[in-house]
Protein backbone atom coordinates (compact mmCIF):
# COMPACT_ATOMS: atom_id res chain seq x y z
CA UNK A 1 0.00 0.00 0.00
CA UNK A 2 2.77 2.18 0.83
CA UNK A 3 4.40 1.44 -2.57
CA UNK A 4 0.95 2.69 -4.78
CA UNK A 5 0.68 5.82 -2.80
CA UNK A 6 3.58 6.73 -3.25
CA UNK A 7 3.51 6.46 -6.66
CA UNK A 8 -0.33 8.62 -6.72
CA UNK A 9 -2.39 5.30 -6.78
CA UNK A 10 -4.99 6.34 -3.67
CA UNK A 11 -8.36 4.49 -4.89
CA UNK A 12 -8.54 1.70 -2.90
CA UNK A 13 -10.25 -0.51 -5.74
CA UNK A 14 -6.70 -0.06 -7.40
CA UNK A 15 -4.48 -0.44 -4.72
CA UNK A 16 -5.84 -3.92 -4.23
CA UNK A 17 -5.59 -4.91 -7.68
CA UNK A 18 -2.31 -4.11 -7.31
CA UNK A 19 -2.12 -6.26 -3.84
CA UNK A 20 -3.91 -8.88 -6.46
CA UNK A 21 -1.32 -8.97 -8.86
CA UNK A 22 1.41 -9.20 -6.72
CA UNK A 23 0.04 -12.19 -5.10
CA UNK A 24 -0.61 -13.91 -8.88
CA UNK A 25 2.99 -13.96 -9.19
CA UNK A 26 3.76 -15.52 -6.27
CA UNK A 27 1.67 -17.92 -7.10
CA UNK A 28 3.02 -18.78 -10.05
CA UNK A 29 5.88 -21.31 -9.00
CA UNK A 30 3.19 -23.25 -7.90
CA UNK A 31 2.76 -24.54 -11.64
CA UNK A 32 6.26 -25.00 -12.28
CA UNK A 33 6.63 -27.36 -9.38
CA UNK A 34 4.03 -29.34 -10.32
CA UNK A 35 5.04 -29.58 -14.04
CA UNK A 36 8.70 -30.74 -12.44
CA UNK A 37 7.68 -33.47 -10.22
CA UNK A 38 5.13 -34.88 -12.84
CA UNK A 39 8.59 -34.65 -15.62
CA UNK A 40 10.48 -36.31 -13.25
CA UNK A 41 8.16 -39.60 -13.21
CA UNK A 42 5.83 -39.19 -16.27
CA UNK A 43 7.13 -37.37 -18.47
CA UNK A 44 6.38 -34.06 -20.03
CA UNK A 45 2.95 -34.70 -21.62
CA UNK A 46 1.81 -35.74 -18.16
CA UNK A 47 3.60 -32.97 -16.54
CA UNK A 48 1.71 -30.59 -19.22
CA UNK A 49 -1.44 -31.64 -18.46
CA UNK A 50 -0.99 -31.51 -14.31
CA UNK A 51 0.37 -28.11 -15.18
CA UNK A 52 -2.78 -26.88 -16.85
CA UNK A 53 -4.81 -28.26 -14.12
CA UNK A 54 -2.74 -26.36 -11.36
CA UNK A 55 -2.82 -22.89 -13.54
CA UNK A 56 -6.59 -23.12 -15.42
CA UNK A 57 -8.40 -25.12 -12.98
CA UNK A 58 -11.35 -22.83 -12.17
CA UNK A 59 -10.87 -22.35 -8.42
CA UNK A 60 -7.00 -21.76 -8.65
CA UNK A 61 -6.64 -18.32 -10.47
CA UNK A 62 -9.35 -16.72 -7.62
CA UNK A 63 -8.37 -18.70 -4.60
CA UNK A 64 -4.83 -17.69 -5.28
CA UNK A 65 -5.34 -13.93 -5.20
CA UNK A 66 -8.39 -14.03 -2.71
CA UNK A 67 -7.96 -16.83 0.34
CA UNK A 68 -4.28 -14.95 1.66
CA UNK A 69 -3.17 -17.87 4.22
CA UNK A 70 -4.65 -21.17 2.35
CA UNK A 71 -3.06 -19.94 -0.51
CA UNK A 72 0.66 -18.42 -0.12
CA UNK A 73 1.65 -21.76 2.03
CA UNK A 74 1.16 -24.04 -1.49
CA UNK A 75 4.19 -22.54 -3.35
CA UNK A 76 6.28 -23.39 -0.30
CA UNK A 77 4.45 -27.19 -0.01
CA UNK A 78 5.55 -28.33 -3.58
CA UNK A 79 8.78 -26.93 -2.88
CA UNK A 80 9.07 -28.99 -0.74
CA UNK A 81 8.03 -31.99 -2.00
CA UNK A 82 10.21 -31.14 -4.99
CA UNK A 83 13.17 -30.74 -3.67
CA UNK A 84 13.24 -33.43 -1.47
CA UNK A 85 13.15 -35.38 -4.34
CA UNK A 86 16.05 -34.03 -5.75
CA UNK A 87 17.51 -34.96 -2.47
CA UNK A 88 16.10 -38.72 -3.03
CA UNK A 89 17.55 -38.58 -6.77
CA UNK A 90 21.09 -37.65 -5.10
CA UNK A 91 20.90 -34.51 -7.28
CA UNK A 92 24.28 -32.61 -6.81
CA UNK A 93 25.05 -32.15 -2.80
CA UNK A 94 21.18 -34.11 -1.93
CA UNK A 95 21.91 -32.57 1.74
CA UNK A 96 21.49 -29.33 0.90
CA UNK A 97 18.75 -29.97 -1.27
CA UNK A 98 16.98 -31.70 1.92
CA UNK A 99 17.87 -28.69 4.38
CA UNK A 100 15.85 -26.28 1.55
CA UNK A 101 12.99 -29.09 1.89
CA UNK A 102 12.97 -29.00 5.53
CA UNK A 103 12.87 -25.23 5.34
CA UNK A 104 10.26 -24.77 2.77
CA UNK A 105 8.17 -27.50 4.69
CA UNK A 106 8.94 -25.29 8.07
CA UNK A 107 7.38 -22.02 6.26
CA UNK A 108 4.59 -23.35 5.00
CA UNK A 109 3.59 -24.85 8.36
CA UNK A 110 4.03 -21.29 9.87
CA UNK A 111 2.22 -19.95 7.44
CA UNK A 112 -0.67 -22.38 7.79
CA UNK A 113 -0.72 -23.96 10.91
CA UNK A 114 -3.66 -26.38 10.10
CA UNK A 115 -0.96 -27.89 7.68
CA UNK A 116 0.24 -30.04 10.44
CA UNK A 117 -1.27 -33.63 9.91
CA UNK A 118 0.38 -32.96 6.18
CA UNK A 119 3.57 -31.80 7.82
CA UNK A 120 3.92 -34.66 10.23
CA UNK A 121 3.29 -37.36 7.87
CA UNK A 122 5.78 -36.08 5.41
CA UNK A 123 8.03 -35.52 8.14
CA UNK A 124 7.76 -39.22 9.76
CA UNK A 125 7.87 -40.39 5.70
CA UNK A 126 11.21 -39.08 5.41
CA UNK A 127 13.08 -40.59 8.40
CA UNK A 128 11.79 -43.49 7.37
CA UNK A 129 12.46 -43.47 3.37
CA UNK A 130 15.57 -46.21 2.87
CA UNK A 131 18.74 -45.42 0.78
CA UNK A 132 20.27 -44.01 -1.41
CA UNK A 133 19.01 -41.38 0.82
CA UNK A 134 21.70 -41.35 4.37
CA UNK A 135 21.13 -39.97 8.10
CA UNK A 136 23.16 -36.65 6.98
CA UNK A 137 20.61 -35.95 4.64
CA UNK A 138 17.68 -36.75 7.26
CA UNK A 139 19.59 -34.45 9.24
CA UNK A 140 19.30 -31.92 7.06
CA UNK A 141 15.95 -31.94 6.37
CA UNK A 142 15.24 -31.58 10.22
CA UNK A 143 17.82 -28.70 9.96
CA UNK A 144 16.16 -26.83 7.75
CA UNK A 145 12.65 -27.39 9.47
CA UNK A 146 14.48 -26.17 12.67
CA UNK A 147 16.32 -23.19 11.60
CA UNK A 148 12.28 -21.93 10.43
CA UNK A 149 10.76 -22.92 13.82
CA UNK A 150 13.96 -21.40 15.42
CA UNK A 151 13.73 -17.96 13.53
CA UNK A 152 9.36 -17.95 13.76
CA UNK A 153 10.83 -18.41 17.75
CA UNK A 154 13.09 -15.61 17.50
CA UNK A 155 10.78 -13.46 15.74
CA UNK A 156 7.46 -13.93 18.37
CA UNK A 157 10.31 -12.56 20.95
CA UNK A 158 11.09 -9.73 19.46
CA UNK A 159 7.57 -8.78 18.63
CA UNK A 160 5.62 -10.12 21.76
CA UNK A 161 7.84 -11.00 23.94
CA UNK A 162 7.19 -14.86 24.13
CA UNK A 163 9.28 -16.90 22.15
CA UNK A 164 6.26 -19.64 21.38
CA UNK A 165 3.48 -16.63 21.43
CA UNK A 166 2.52 -17.70 18.02
CA UNK A 167 2.61 -21.70 18.22
CA UNK A 168 0.83 -21.17 21.61
CA UNK A 169 -2.23 -19.33 19.45
CA UNK A 170 -2.02 -21.18 16.47
CA UNK A 171 -1.00 -24.80 17.70
CA UNK A 172 -2.42 -24.42 21.01
CA UNK A 173 -6.32 -25.36 20.41
CA UNK A 174 -4.77 -28.67 18.24
CA UNK A 175 -3.40 -29.77 21.66
CA UNK A 176 -7.56 -30.51 22.69
CA UNK A 177 -8.51 -32.53 19.93
CA UNK A 178 -11.61 -33.95 20.81
CA UNK A 179 -13.13 -30.07 21.56
CA UNK A 180 -12.08 -29.40 17.68
CA UNK A 181 -14.00 -32.47 16.49
CA UNK A 182 -17.29 -31.19 18.77
CA UNK A 183 -17.28 -27.54 18.63
CA UNK A 184 -17.10 -25.28 15.50
CA UNK A 185 -16.82 -22.34 17.55
CA UNK A 186 -19.77 -20.77 15.48
CA UNK A 187 -18.48 -21.84 11.96
CA UNK A 188 -20.38 -24.01 9.38
CA UNK A 189 -19.92 -27.81 11.07
CA UNK A 190 -20.46 -30.61 8.80
CA UNK A 191 -20.17 -34.36 9.51
CA UNK A 192 -16.58 -36.31 8.66
CA UNK A 193 -17.40 -37.03 4.90
CA UNK A 194 -18.48 -33.20 3.82
CA UNK A 195 -15.02 -32.47 2.38
CA UNK A 196 -15.43 -35.62 0.22
CA UNK A 197 -18.83 -34.34 -1.13
CA UNK A 198 -16.95 -31.02 -1.31
CA UNK A 199 -13.94 -32.39 -3.82
CA UNK A 200 -16.78 -34.92 -5.42
CA UNK A 201 -18.62 -31.50 -6.72
CA UNK A 202 -15.52 -29.43 -7.04
CA UNK A 203 -13.83 -31.49 -9.71
CA UNK A 204 -17.12 -31.34 -12.19
CA UNK A 205 -18.95 -34.56 -11.65
CA UNK A 206 -19.60 -37.06 -12.87
CA UNK A 207 -15.67 -36.86 -14.16
CA UNK A 208 -14.84 -36.13 -10.48
CA UNK A 209 -15.52 -39.41 -9.64
CA UNK A 210 -13.19 -41.04 -12.20
CA UNK A 211 -10.69 -38.74 -11.43
CA UNK A 212 -10.75 -39.00 -7.35
CA UNK A 213 -10.42 -42.88 -8.21
CA UNK A 214 -7.22 -42.04 -10.52
CA UNK A 215 -5.55 -39.65 -7.38
CA UNK A 216 -6.40 -42.94 -5.35
CA UNK A 217 -4.32 -45.32 -7.96
CA UNK A 218 -1.67 -41.97 -8.24
CA UNK A 219 -1.22 -42.41 -4.61
CA UNK A 220 1.44 -45.43 -5.37
CA UNK A 221 3.43 -43.48 -7.67
CA UNK A 222 3.82 -41.03 -4.87
CA UNK A 223 3.70 -42.46 -1.96
CA UNK A 224 5.20 -39.43 -0.10
CA UNK A 225 2.69 -37.03 -1.32
CA UNK A 226 0.09 -39.37 -1.45
CA UNK A 227 0.23 -39.86 2.09
CA UNK A 228 0.71 -36.72 3.44
CA UNK A 229 -2.42 -35.87 1.75
CA UNK A 230 -4.22 -38.17 3.20
CA UNK A 231 -3.06 -37.65 6.29
CA UNK A 232 -4.08 -33.85 5.62
CA UNK A 233 -7.21 -35.28 4.71
CA UNK A 234 -8.49 -37.13 7.84
CA UNK A 235 -7.60 -34.75 10.18
CA UNK A 236 -9.63 -31.66 8.62
CA UNK A 237 -12.36 -34.46 8.37
CA UNK A 238 -12.33 -35.04 12.27
CA UNK A 239 -12.71 -31.16 13.09
CA UNK A 240 -15.82 -29.97 13.31
CA UNK A 241 -14.85 -26.47 11.97
CA UNK A 242 -15.22 -27.18 7.92
CA UNK A 243 -15.22 -24.77 5.35
CA UNK A 244 -14.12 -25.60 1.93
CA UNK A 245 -11.32 -22.83 1.52
CA UNK A 246 -9.27 -24.86 4.01
CA UNK A 247 -8.86 -27.97 1.20
CA UNK A 248 -6.91 -24.90 -1.39
CA UNK A 249 -3.74 -26.11 -0.14
CA UNK A 250 -3.75 -29.32 -1.26
CA UNK A 251 -5.30 -29.45 -4.45
CA UNK A 252 -1.51 -28.88 -6.23
CA UNK A 253 -0.62 -32.04 -4.84
CA UNK A 254 -4.28 -33.95 -5.46
CA UNK A 255 -3.44 -32.52 -9.36
CA UNK A 256 -0.28 -34.68 -8.98
CA UNK A 257 -1.61 -37.80 -8.05
CA UNK A 258 -4.76 -37.28 -10.23
CA UNK A 259 -2.43 -37.22 -13.22
CA UNK A 260 -0.19 -39.92 -12.21
CA UNK A 261 -3.68 -42.41 -11.33
CA UNK A 262 -4.73 -41.38 -14.83
CA UNK A 263 -3.01 -44.52 -16.80
CA UNK A 264 -4.59 -46.51 -14.84
CA UNK A 265 -8.25 -44.69 -15.20
CA UNK A 266 -7.09 -44.91 -19.19
CA UNK A 267 -6.58 -48.52 -19.23
CA UNK A 268 -10.08 -48.92 -17.35
CA UNK A 269 -12.42 -46.82 -19.76
CA UNK A 270 -12.88 -47.03 -23.32
CA UNK A 271 -10.74 -44.51 -25.58
CA UNK A 272 -13.82 -42.66 -26.58
CA UNK A 273 -15.15 -42.45 -22.91
CA UNK A 274 -11.90 -41.45 -21.54
CA UNK A 275 -11.54 -38.60 -24.18
CA UNK A 276 -15.20 -37.55 -23.71
CA UNK A 277 -14.62 -37.73 -19.99
CA UNK A 278 -11.86 -34.61 -20.61
CA UNK A 279 -13.79 -32.44 -23.43
CA UNK A 280 -16.45 -32.88 -20.70
CA UNK A 281 -14.52 -31.41 -17.86
CA UNK A 282 -12.35 -28.58 -19.79
CA UNK A 283 -15.47 -27.45 -21.17
CA UNK A 284 -17.23 -27.30 -17.69
CA UNK A 285 -14.14 -25.81 -16.38
CA UNK A 286 -13.86 -23.03 -18.52
CA UNK A 287 -17.20 -21.95 -18.19
CA UNK A 288 -16.77 -21.75 -14.40
CA UNK A 289 -13.25 -20.22 -15.18
CA UNK A 290 -14.51 -17.25 -16.91
CA UNK A 291 -17.28 -16.92 -14.24
CA UNK A 292 -15.36 -16.81 -11.08
CA UNK A 293 -12.58 -15.13 -12.89
CA UNK A 294 -13.99 -11.90 -13.79
CA UNK A 295 -16.55 -11.61 -10.53
CA UNK A 296 -15.49 -11.50 -6.85
CA UNK A 297 -17.29 -12.52 -4.05
CA UNK A 298 -18.95 -10.86 -2.01
CA UNK A 299 -19.89 -8.22 -3.91
CA UNK A 300 -22.61 -6.37 -1.53
CA UNK A 301 -20.11 -5.46 0.89
CA UNK A 302 -17.37 -4.06 -0.90
CA UNK A 303 -18.99 -2.32 -3.67
CA UNK A 304 -20.95 0.00 -1.60
CA UNK A 305 -18.13 1.74 -0.26
CA UNK A 306 -15.99 2.13 -3.44
CA UNK A 307 -18.80 3.61 -4.96
CA UNK A 308 -18.95 6.01 -1.71
CA UNK A 309 -15.48 6.63 -1.68
CA UNK A 310 -15.56 7.69 -5.29
CA UNK A 311 -17.87 10.52 -5.13
CA UNK A 312 -15.02 12.15 -3.01
CA UNK A 313 -17.78 14.15 -0.73
CA UNK A 314 -18.41 10.99 2.09
CA UNK A 315 -18.47 12.90 5.67
CA UNK A 316 -19.74 9.54 7.35
CA UNK A 317 -21.39 6.55 6.40
CA UNK A 318 -24.09 4.91 8.27
CA UNK A 319 -24.33 0.86 7.53
CA UNK A 320 -27.70 -0.84 8.42
CA UNK A 321 -27.10 -4.91 8.79
CA UNK A 322 -30.60 -5.89 9.10
CA UNK A 323 -30.85 -8.91 6.88
CA UNK A 324 -27.01 -9.85 7.90
CA UNK A 325 -23.97 -9.36 10.46
CA UNK A 326 -20.61 -9.06 9.35
CA UNK A 327 -17.38 -6.92 9.75
CA UNK A 328 -17.16 -3.98 7.42
CA UNK A 329 -14.67 -4.10 4.85
CA UNK A 330 -13.88 -0.23 5.99
CA UNK A 331 -10.21 0.18 4.55
CA UNK A 332 -12.45 0.59 0.52
CA UNK A 333 -13.64 3.75 2.04
CA UNK A 334 -10.34 4.88 1.26
CA UNK A 335 -8.22 7.62 3.61
CA UNK A 336 -9.09 10.06 5.25
CA UNK A 337 -11.70 7.58 6.23
CA UNK A 338 -14.69 8.96 6.84
CA UNK A 339 -17.06 8.68 9.96
CA UNK A 340 -18.42 4.64 10.46
CA UNK A 341 -21.36 3.74 12.31
CA UNK A 342 -22.98 0.25 11.98
CA UNK A 343 -26.22 -0.81 13.42
CA UNK A 344 -28.26 -4.34 13.36
CA UNK A 345 -32.24 -4.43 13.49
CA UNK A 346 -33.58 -3.35 17.03
CA UNK A 347 -30.85 -0.67 17.83
CA UNK A 348 -30.74 2.72 18.78
CA UNK A 349 -29.86 4.45 15.48
CA UNK A 350 -30.30 7.56 16.67
CA UNK A 351 -27.90 7.75 19.46
CA UNK A 352 -25.79 5.52 17.28
CA UNK A 353 -24.85 8.42 14.80
CA UNK A 354 -25.33 10.60 17.34
CA UNK A 355 -22.94 14.02 16.44
CA UNK A 356 -21.73 12.06 13.23
CA UNK A 357 -21.84 13.76 10.22
CA UNK A 358 -24.04 11.16 8.39
CA UNK A 359 -24.19 11.69 4.49
CA UNK A 360 -24.56 8.25 3.40
CA UNK A 361 -26.97 5.13 4.32
CA UNK A 362 -26.00 1.14 2.83
CA UNK A 363 -28.91 -0.96 3.87
CA UNK A 364 -29.28 -4.55 3.99
CA UNK A 365 -32.28 -5.52 4.75
CA UNK A 366 -35.15 -7.50 2.93
CA UNK A 367 -37.57 -4.82 3.33
CA UNK A 368 -35.55 -1.92 2.19
CA UNK A 369 -38.43 0.33 1.33
CA UNK A 370 -39.78 0.20 5.01
CA UNK A 371 -36.04 0.28 6.43
CA UNK A 372 -35.26 3.89 4.57
CA UNK A 373 -38.95 5.19 5.97
CA UNK A 374 -37.53 4.40 10.00
CA UNK A 375 -33.89 5.43 8.93
CA UNK A 376 -34.70 8.87 7.78
CA UNK A 377 -36.88 9.32 11.21
CA UNK A 378 -34.17 8.15 13.35
CA UNK A 379 -31.54 10.38 11.42
CA UNK A 380 -34.36 13.30 10.78
CA UNK A 381 -32.99 13.32 7.27
CA UNK A 382 -34.13 12.49 3.95
CA UNK A 383 -33.22 9.45 2.44
CA UNK A 384 -32.66 9.76 -1.53
CA UNK A 385 -31.82 6.74 -3.32
CA UNK A 386 -28.43 6.23 -5.48
CA UNK A 387 -28.11 2.70 -6.50
CA UNK A 388 -28.80 -1.07 -5.84
CA UNK A 389 -25.87 -3.71 -5.89
CA UNK A 390 -26.75 -7.26 -6.73
CA UNK A 391 -24.71 -10.22 -5.47
CA UNK A 392 -22.36 -11.00 -8.47
CA UNK A 393 -21.89 -13.98 -10.26
CA UNK A 394 -19.72 -15.99 -7.83
CA UNK A 395 -21.97 -15.10 -5.10
CA UNK A 396 -25.18 -16.25 -6.96
CA UNK A 397 -23.39 -19.48 -7.97
CA UNK A 398 -22.04 -20.42 -4.54
CA UNK A 399 -25.42 -19.60 -3.25
CA UNK A 400 -26.99 -22.33 -6.07
CA UNK A 401 -23.88 -24.81 -4.56
CA UNK A 402 -24.66 -24.25 -0.98
CA UNK A 403 -27.01 -21.91 -0.32
CA UNK A 404 -27.04 -23.02 4.07
CA UNK A 405 -24.04 -21.19 4.37
CA UNK A 406 -23.47 -18.93 1.11
CA UNK A 407 -25.79 -15.88 1.07
CA UNK A 408 -26.14 -13.80 -2.30
CA UNK A 409 -27.63 -10.40 -0.26
CA UNK A 410 -28.24 -6.98 -1.87
CA UNK A 411 -26.93 -3.32 -0.70
CA UNK A 412 -29.13 -0.31 -1.62
CA UNK A 413 -27.18 2.90 -0.68
CA UNK A 414 -29.07 6.02 0.03
CA UNK A 415 -27.58 9.44 0.43
CA UNK A 416 -28.88 12.10 3.24
CA UNK A 417 -30.01 15.60 3.25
Amino acid sequence: MTVTRGIGIHDPGVEMLVVRLVQAAYSLPAVYFVYRLLERSLGSESAMLGGLLAAAFFAMPVTAVHQLEESVCIVPLLAACWWWQRAEDRHQRPALWGALAGAALGTALILRFPLMGFVLAFVALVLVRPRPVTVGDKLAFLGGLGLVIVLQGYSNWVANHQWWYSFIHRLGPMLHPQHMAADAEGYPSSPPWHYVLTLLAALIPPASILLLAAAVKGGRQFPLLGIATLAFFVTHSLIANKQERFLLPILPGLFILIVAGLPWLASHLAPSAYRGMWWYFWSVNAALLVIVTFSFSKKDRVEPLLIVYRRHDATGVLVAQYNQSFSVPEYYLGRPRPALAVVERGQDVESSTRGLPINYVIVYSDTPEADRVSLAGALHRNLTFLTVIQPSLTDRLAHAINPRHNRAHTAVIYTTS
